[in-house]
C-alpha cells in the first residue's frame, strides 16, 4: 500500500496522550534514569504514518504496512506464554502485545526490547505502564541494550512482533546466536542492506543495524561504544558518517549504489578510516574533492542464492509470461516531488518573489522540452548552466541544498522511462511497479501492479522473453543492479549500452544492448523472432554473474581493502 501526502493526519490521534507519556516517564526517571534520558532525546518518527481514515501504517522502504494489531492477531502471538513467568517481548511496536501481556500474565516479569525509540515513545503514550515500571515487573530496553538481554533470551518465553520481526532480522539472529568477537555495524537503508548483512555473516561477522537517519547523535554514539564493531558498513553515503566513525576509531566502508540528491559535504576530520566504493566511476572525483582519500569504482552485483531461475506453475505462466517486461519505478511521484523542491529553491533564490515559481517552471519546461527530443543524449547539464547559471552557483554555496542537476535529471529520467515503455506497448510489454505506470496503459502497456522483491521478481525475470532495462537519463554510464539480478535468474537482458557494461560483459554473447529507442525496438523485434539466440545469451550471462559478480564477492573485496 502507498499513501499520498493528503491522506496523512498532521497530529497524533487522541489515543496517544502526553499525560500518559509523562506518567510513564516519571516512573522511568526513578527506576532507570539512563533509559529515561535516552528516550527523551530527539528522534525521527516519519516512518510511522497516521492516516486520516484512522489507520496507522509502518513504512518499509517505499511500502506502507498496516501497523495496528487486531484482537485475533494479538491472541495468536500470545497464546503460548499464558503460564510463563519470564517473558521477552522482541519488538514493542505500538504496545498492544505489551499491554495485553501485563494484564494476562499477572505474575510474569516482562522484558521488552525495541530498536526504535519512537515506537517505545508511542507505546508509552498509548498505555499507562507506570505501576509495572515502578514495581520492576516491566523492564524496557532499547537499541544496543539488546546485548544486556542475551542471557534473558536463553530462558525466557519469547514473543515477537509480527511485522517488526521481519525488520529486526539482524537483532533476532544476535539474540539467538550471541555476539561474536567479529562485529559489524550496518547502517539501515533499502533492500540492498539485507544482502550486504547476509554477506557479512558469511565472513563471520555479527551484524547490528544502526538507524543513522532516525536516532539522535547521542544514541548513535552509545550504540557504537556498546557494540564495539570492528567495521561499519553503509549502503550509500550520508554526510557526517566519516566523521562519526572516525571519532570512534572504527573503519567505515561505504558502498554507493544509488544517486544522491544532495551534495557530498567536505569532511571535517581525517578520512584514513573511510573507504568509499562507488557504482559510478564519474562519482570518484566528487568524493576526492570532499576529502576522501580511499575511493574506488566497484560495480554492483547480485545475490545469486536469492536470484536464480524460477520454476513456474501453469497458472503462474499465465501471469508472468511476457514478450517483454520491465520491473521498476515509473519515478513519476519522485519527479513531481523534486520539481517542487527545485521551484521552492528557485523561489528562495528570488527572495520569495510572487512570480518566481511560474518563471522557474517555464524555464524548466523549456529545458525539458529540448531533452524530450532525444532521450539517448543527455543535454540537461549544459542547458541548466546556460538558463540557471546564477541560481546554480547560489545552490552550490548553500550548505545542505539539493543538487539541481540531480533534481532535473530525475524529472527527465522519469519522462524517458515512461516514454520508452509506452512506445513498446505494441510489442506486448508488461510492467511491474508503482501506479505511475497507469499513464502508459493507453498505449498497450499492461500494468501488473507492484512486484514482490523476494520470489516474484525471479518469476518475472525467468518468464519474460526479453527483460528490458532503461537507465536513468543522467546515469547511462552505470550498470544497474537490475541487470545483474535478471542475468542471475537466467533472463535475457536488453540493456542500455554503456562502456562499463562492455568492460565486464561480452556484448551480444552474455548481454544485449541498445543505444537509441529505435535500436531498442528493432532488437526487441529481432530477439522475439529468434528466441533460441536469446536463450543462449541468457545462459552465458547467468554463468558469468554466478562466477564473477556476486554480492558476497564484492563485500569480500571491500573487507580486504579495508584490512590492508
Amino acid at each position: 500500500m502507498k499513501a499520498t501526502e493528503s491522506q496523512y493526519q498532521q497530529a497524533l490521534p487522541e489515543e496517544f496522550s502526553v499525560t500518559t507519556l509523562e506518567k510513564n516517564l516519571a516512573a522511568l526517571s526513578t527506576t532507570n534514569e539512563s533509559f529515561f534520558q535516552r528516550i527523551c532525546l530527539p528522534v525521527d518518527g516519519s516512518h510511522v504514518h497516521f492516516l486520516k481514515n484512522g489507520e496507522i501504517s509502518y513504512q518499509i522502504n517505499q511500502t506502507l504496512f498496516p501497523f495496528v494489531m487486531h484482537e485475533e492477531e494479538l491472541d495468536g502471538t500470545l497464546k503460548d506464554v499464558k503460564d510463563s513467568k519470564n517473558i521477552l517481548l522482541f519488538g514493542i511496536g505500538l504496545g498492544e502485545q505489551l499491554d495485553d501481556l501485563l494484564k494476562r500474565c499477572k505474575t510474569a516479569k516482562i522484558t521488552a526490547w525495541d530498536r526504535d525509540p519512537w515506537l517505545i515513545r508511542l507505546s508509552l503514550m498509548k498505555a499507562d505502564f507506570s505501576s509495572y515500571i515502578s514495581s520492576g515487573r516491566l523492564q524496557l530496553h532499547m537499541g544496543a541494550d539488546i546485548l544486556d538481554i542475551l542471557d534473558t533470551a536463553k530462558t525466557a518465553s519469547i514473543v515477537r512482533h509480527p511485522l517488526l520481526r521481519s525488520v529486526y532480522k539482524n537483532e533476532w539472529k544476535l539474540l539467538q546466536n550471541g555476539a561474536d568477537a567479529k562485529r559489524a555495524m550496518i547502517c539501515s537503508g533499502g533492500l540492498f542492506v539485507d544482502d550486504v548483512s547476509k554477506a557479512l555473516e558469511e565472513f563471520g561477522y555479527t551484524p547490528y543495524t544502526l538507524d543513522v537517519k532516525r536516532l539522535s547523535v547521542e544514541e548513535i554514539s552509545l550504540a557504537i561504544r556498546r557494540f564495539k564493531p570492528l567495521v561499519a558498513f553503509a549502503v550509500n553515503y550520508t554526510n557526517g558518517l566519516a566523521e562519526l566513525f572516525e571519532s570512534h576509531g572504527v573503519d567505515l566502508i561505504c558502498w554507493e549504489v544509488d544517486p544522491a540528491t544532495d551534495h557530498i559535504q567536505p569532511i571535517s576530520s581525517n578520512s584514513d578510516r573511510a573507504y568509499v566504493f562507488t557504482y559510478r566511476e564519474a562519482n570518484i572525483e566528487e568524493f576526492v574533492k570532499a576529502g576522501f582519500k580511499k575511493v574506488e569504482y566497484l560495480p554492483l552485483a547480485s545475490d545469486t542464492e536469492k536470484r536464480s531461475p524460477a520454476q513456474l506453475s501453469a497458472e503462474e505462466h499465465g501471469i508472468y509470461d511476457a514478450n517483454m517486461s520491465f520491473v521498476g519505478s515509473s519515478m513519476t511521484e519522485n519527479a513531481i516531488s523534486l520539481r517542487k523542491i527545485f521551484l521552492s529553491q528557485y523561489k528562495a533564490y528570488r527572495d520569495g518573489s510572487a512570480d518566481a515559481v511560474e518563471e522557474g517552471n517555464q524555464l524548466l519546461e523549456e529545458i525539458l522540452s529540448i531533452q524530450r527530443q532525444d532521450f539517448s543524449i543527455y543535454v540537461i547539464p549544459d542547458l541548466l548552466d546556460k538558463t540557471f547559471f546564477n541560481f546554480i552557483n547560489y545552490l552550490f554555496e548553500l550548505p545542505g541544498a539539493y543538487d539541481p542537476f540531480i533534481l532535473v535529471g530525475e524529472i527527465a529520467a522519469s519522462e524517458k522511462r515512461i516514454n520508452y515503455i509506452a512506445n513498446l506497448g505494441s510489442l506486448g510489454v508488461k510492467v511491474w511497479g508503482d501506479e505511475g505506470w497507469r499513464s502508459a496503459e493507453q498505449y498497450g502497456v499492461k500494468y501488473m501492479g507492484s512486484a514482490g522483491h523476494t520470489f516474484e521478481i525471479n518469476k518475472i525475470y525467468s518468464a519474460s522473453s526479453i527483460n528490458v532495462d532503461i537507465n536513468r537519463l543522467y546515469q547511462m554510464d552505470i550498470i544497474p543492479m537490475r541487470i545483474f539480478d535478471i542475468m542471475a535468474c537466467g533472463g535475457f537482458v536488453l540493456a542500455e549500452h554503456s562502456t562499463e557494461l562492455n568492460n565486464i560483459f561480452e556484448i551480444g554473447k552474455e548481454v544485449e544492448t541498445y543505444s537509441t529507442f529505435d535500436e531498442l525496438a528493432s532488437k526487441a523485434a529481432y530477439y522475439l523472432n529468434h528466441e533460441s539466440e536469446a536463450l543462449e545469451i541468457a545462459e552465458r550471462g547467468r554463468d558469468e554473474v554466478r562466477k564473477n559478480h556476486r554480492i558476497s564477492t564484492r563485500v569480500e573485496h571491500m573487507l580486504k581493502a579495508c584490512a590492508k
